[in-house]
């Protein structure tokens, strides 16, 4: 009840205190706001004082030169328009009060200048200046007016003069806006300040900050004279702002001084103050709920640790009465605290004494003058003060004979409070075991012979065992050692060193020796009789292993090995776990583990970089020239990279070829960029392997740490999906990686997982467009196109899924599927042929002229009907297996086309190193060669050579009629396009002949008349 009194006094008190902060602040803000408002208009209004003084000096010195014209001038020169000019460009020189001084005649006409300006015209001020100056005794300000030769705007100040037998004349200064807002320009520091020197209607003489658009013109004039007020303006953008603006009139009519201040500006202090000071008192309120938070979570937890208390101290009190011993707790003043039941049955004679608060020497006391304690004989004071001494000792057990012959074991503990635990054990059937203990004893001495005998055998293994063994004593004494331990350090093996002191045992007179070391170190551990193993090396790097452990005594007993070899076979081992055994490379172990010390100390400054490096047509040269070439590419690799990169840069080989290399920099982005151009280019140079040379490419992947990959795994990560979107992108390449990777190769891979059972769905088909004999105008033939028929994405371009398929190793699979499923499906056809497009992939293949054999086979069509294209980049590799395959497949009788001629690389030595039975014009020339010479040159060049070549020719892609009659005029064999026919299904290509055939008469000339 207490407690949760004192928890309710907290949260009120709690309340109170937050309450009163509340209000504190409060006052302490609304103070603070009118302090800012108060020294905002006063600093408004003293700044408003400062430029209407500054405009009335800069006004009243250029009035002050016009009114000195009467007497600077004489009479005569006034007459004399040169002789005036000259005067008032003295003048001019003489100060900086305004630019250039006029003289006027009535009608505003230019008489005289200071500057060079045409006399007897119009002045720019005009007729204005003549209305204005009707005051000879002050000027009047005109303007501002832009100077059409400079665009510098500046005002007039006019006023009438005098002359003695002469008429009123008009003089007028020309200021500059410069001249006038330039003395000005330490009040504008002020921020948020505007000043204008403006009308009393609002038309704006000048202004500043600069308005070049408003000037000469009306704006709503802000604040009244000698009064600081609040009110609204709009700034140079439109925006709506609130201020404090006054007005301070000149000592001239119609020219006041206007100012206008940001409020949010001039407050802007006072609003961080307020910031400061609400954050403070939240704080300061959050600290207070804490604390009180704390408070009554402390005052709860105290609660239940005093009804646990209570709780543990009831089963406490039953255990110690269901205890088997006798069991007592006295206090740090030896007074009896308690003792369980079983206790005072066993002290049967002192239990009347043994009540709560008498002391232990009191207890005994009685006891033994009850007969309590049968040793205690006559001497009863020297038993008890013997007693009470073990007693405060708090530790070790004794034995006591109880009166009825039982034998107890007292046990005494002090306790953490200075108090003492007894505990009393019946130990009499122990006792009567003790007797028969004794019997024993005759046993053990019979033993004895047998244990010399077992001391023989011991002495025989100590001398015999491979480990040098030395046992110690206190005083660093040798007590026992064997014949190995001397061995291990060069000691007469004769020697007796039974007593030797350690330091004479290890004596030698080299400087640093491996003895001295070991001494100094066993003398150490032995000095803290603790347990410790160890190596040491020499300088000859023989290594000795010591195992010492502690004698209860106090020496020792080591045990010495030579671990020479062990070591370095343990070296080896560890760096081999983190090297390639190859290349000497750091291997992906240890890459990971460097990249994350640089990770740590990576910033801005010094960037941190991953390059992942992949050879390209690697396992082309594995393949072709053994595992032997291949070892020795990826060493000489290995050498390349460590040229072309510096000392810092960490290379490692990840496995089989892929590498990676770890930057360090500024810039890192672009350096990555650099470096990976450099290692591409270094790289792709030939490699002289033997007597042969071996022609590789690489493709790098690169990634930045960032705030997107806070750890090694990511940036590692990101550095692999760049590699990948560089393969992708068509090798030799490096790719700086981006967050679109991930997405573009979780869609691949999707379209990977689709691709593997496309044909096992049954989704692959296959399309057949008509080949057309020109000169005969006969389908002759069909083109084999493969179509994905996809469930979500529809149909599929072969140049869509095909890459994927040569990348995952499918197209093996899904070329055979199409050229089976063409043999098959054109085979009843009567005297047609079919036209199937192999992949660079599958010509490596061993396997693929069989492959081919048995789909004819299966299918009956005969080899003469099929036509089987490849493209030129086939032939780039110079790979003998693809032309020993070619050669193959032509023998069979097997018809190969090269495809779209003409692109890519182009090269007529194709045509010399594999004899083609057809070569197919690409339908990016045949579209273009009826409106481009070029074009048409190029196709009428490849017709002509290959009819010189005995080879025949198929123009792709015809689509108009034009495009037809022009291949055919040139003499091209085929023809195939939309024109002509669209790819269409098995059934449509079927019903494509017996159309001709019923028509009896060639498609071709159809689509001609149409």
């Amino acid at each position: 009840m207490l407690r949760r009194r004192l928890i309710l006094a907290v949260l009120v008190g709690t309340g109170l205190v937050i309450a009163t902060l509340l209000g504190g602040t409060l006052l302490v803000l609304s103070r603070a706001e009118d302090a800012a408002w108060r020294g905002a208009r006063e600093s408004l209004d003293r700044s408003a004082r400062t430029a209407e003084a500054i405009v009335n000096r800069h006004l009243l010195q250029v009035d002050g030169a016009l009114a000195s014209l009467p007497g600077l001038m004489p009479a005569r020169d006034w007459d004399d328009p040169a002789a005036a000019s000259r005067l008032l460009k003295g003048l001019n020189f003489q100060t900086f009060a305004f630019r250039d001084l006029l003289i006027l005649d009535g009608a505003g006409n230019v008489q005289a200048a200071g500057r060079h300006r045409p006399t007897g015209r119009t002045s720019p001020i005009g007729a204005e200046a003549a209305a204005a100056a009707t005051d000879t005794g002050i000027g009047t300000l005109i303007g501002p007016i832009r100077e059409a030769q400079t665009g510098d705007w500046a005002v007039y100040l006019v006023r009438a003069l005098v002359m003695p037998g002469r008429e009123t004349v008009i003089a007028a200064a020309e200021i500059p806006i410069g001249f006038i807002t330039t003395p000005l320009a330490s009040l504008g520091d002020t921020p948020g300040l505007r000043i204008r020197i403006e009308r009393p209607d609002g038309h704006l003489y000048a202004s500043l900050p600069h308005a070049e658009l408003a000037l000469g013109r009306k704006g709503p004039p802000l604040g009244r004279p000698g009064r600081v007020e609040r009110g609204e303006a709009v700034d140079g953008e439109g925006r709506r702002l609130e201020v404090l603006a006054t007005r301070r009139s000149t000592l001239y009519a119609g020219v006041d001084v206007a100012l206008d201040l940001d409020t949010g500006v001039a407050l802007g202090s006072w609003s961080r103050e307020r910031e400061r000071i609400t954050l403070a008192a939240t704080l300061a309120a959050l600290v207070i709920l804490a604390f009180a938070g704390a408070l009554v979570v402390a005052l709860r937890r105290q609660d239940r640790l005093d009804r646990e208390r209570i709780s543990a101290q009831d089963r406490l009190a039953e255990a110690v009465e269901a205890m088997s011993d006798g069991f007592v707790m006295w206090d740090e003043e030896d007074r009896l605290v308690t003792c369980n039941r079983h206790y005072l049955d066993l002290y049967a004679l002192s239990a009347p004494y043994m009540v709560p608060g008498a002391t232990f020497s009191e207890i005994m006391r009685q006891g033994a003058l009850a007969g309590q304690y049968p040793q205690a004989g006559d001497d009863l004071e020297g038993f008890v003060e013997r007693t009470v001494a073990w007693h405060r000792a708090g530790k070790g057990t004794i034995e006591r004979l109880l009166p009825d012959g039982r034998w107890l074991l007292v046990t005494e503990r002090r306790t953490a409070n200075g108090g003492y635990v007894g505990i009393r054990t019946e130990i009499t059937a122990l006792k009567k075991a003790l007797s028969e203990v004794a019997l024993a004893n005759e046993k053990v001495r019979a033993t004895m012979a047998e244990m010399q005998h077992q001391n023989l055998l011991f002495d025989t293994a100590l001398r015999n065992m491979p480990h040098g063994l030395l046992m110690v004593d206190a005083e660093n004494r040798v007590i026992v050692s064997n014949r190995r331990f001397a061995d291990l350090f060069g000691l007469d093996a004769d020697r007796d060193l039974h007593g030797c002191r350690l330091a004479d045992v290890f004596a030698t007179d080299e400087e640093g020796a491996l003895q001295d070391r070991l001494a100094a170190r066993q003398r150490s551990i032995a000095s803290r009789a603790a347990a410790a193993s160890f190596v040491v090396v020499d300088r000859q790097g023989r290594a000795v292993s010591v195992t010492q452990r502690p004698m209860p005594d106090g020496g020792f007993v080591a045990i010495y090995e030579d671990v020479t070899e062990k070591q370095q076979t343990e070296a080896q081992v560890r760096y081999l776990a983190h090297h390639d055994p190859l290349t000497g490379l750091p291997n992906r172990v240890l890459f990971r583990k460097e990249l994350e010390e640089r990770l740590r100390g990576s910033s801005r400054e010094n960037g941190l970089g991953v390059l992942y490096l992949d050879l390209d047509k690697f396992k082309d040269v594995n393949d072709t020239m053994g595992h032997p070439t291949g070892d020795a590419l990826l060493t000489a690799v290995a050498e390349r990279l460590r040229r072309s990169l510096r000392d810092s840069d960490l290379v490692a080989r990840l496995g089989g070829d892929e590498f990676a290399v770890a930057l360090g920099g500024p810039r890192m982005a672009q350096k990555a960029r650099d470096v990976s151009r450099r290692v591409i280019a270094e790289l792709s140079r030939p490699y002289r392997l033997g007597d042969r040379t071996v022609n590789i490419g690489v493709s790098i992947g690169a990634a930045v740490a960032g705030r997107a990959t806070p750890d090694v795994d990511s940036l590692m990560k990101n550095a692999d999906l760049a590699l990948y979107e560089a393969k992708a992108s068509g090798r030799g390449t490096v790719a700086m990686f981006r967050p679109a990777f991930a997405a573009k190769l979780h869609e691949r891979l999707e379209l990977e997982s689709d691709l593997r059972g496309a044909l096992a769905q049954a989704q692959m088909e296959l399309d057949y467009q008509p080949l057309f004999h020109l000169e005969s105008q006969r389908v002759v033939g069909f083109e084999a196109l493969l179509r994905w028929n996809h469930p979500g994405r529809g149909r599929i371009a072969p140049a869509a899924f095909v890459p994927l398929a040569e990348d995952t190793g499918l197209i093996d699979e899904i070329g055979l599927f199409a050229l089976d499923r063409a043999c098959r499906d054109i085979a009843p056809l009567p005297d047609v042929k079919v036209a199937v497009n192999l992949s660079p992939m599958q010509l490596k293949s061993p396997t693929l002229t069989r492959s081919v054999l048995d789909a004819l086979a299966g299918s009956g069509l005969a080899p003469t009907r099929l036509e089987l294209e490849v493209t030129e980049t086939v032939l780039l590799e110079e790979d003998e297996r693809i032309l020993a395959t070619l050669h193959g497949l032509r023998e069979a009788g097997i018809r190969i086309v090269l495809d779209d001629f003409g692109t890519g690389y182009s090269s007529l030595a194709y045509l010399r190193r594999f004899p083609f039975d057809k070569i197919k014009i690409d339908k990016v020339f045949v579209r273009d060669a009826t409106s481009r010479p070029d074009c048409a040159a190029i196709v009428t060049s490849i017709i002509d050579l290959a009819q010189r070549l005995g080879i025949g020719t198929t123009a792709e892609g015809i689509e108009t009629q034009e495009q037809l009659d022009l291949v055919r005029r040139l003499g091209c064999t085929e023809g195939q396009g939309y024109l002509l026919g669209e790819p269409a299904s098995a059934l449509n290509a079927v019903k494509t002949l017996r159309d001709e055939a019923a028509v009896k008469r060639p498609r071709l000339l159809v689509a001609q008349a149409g």
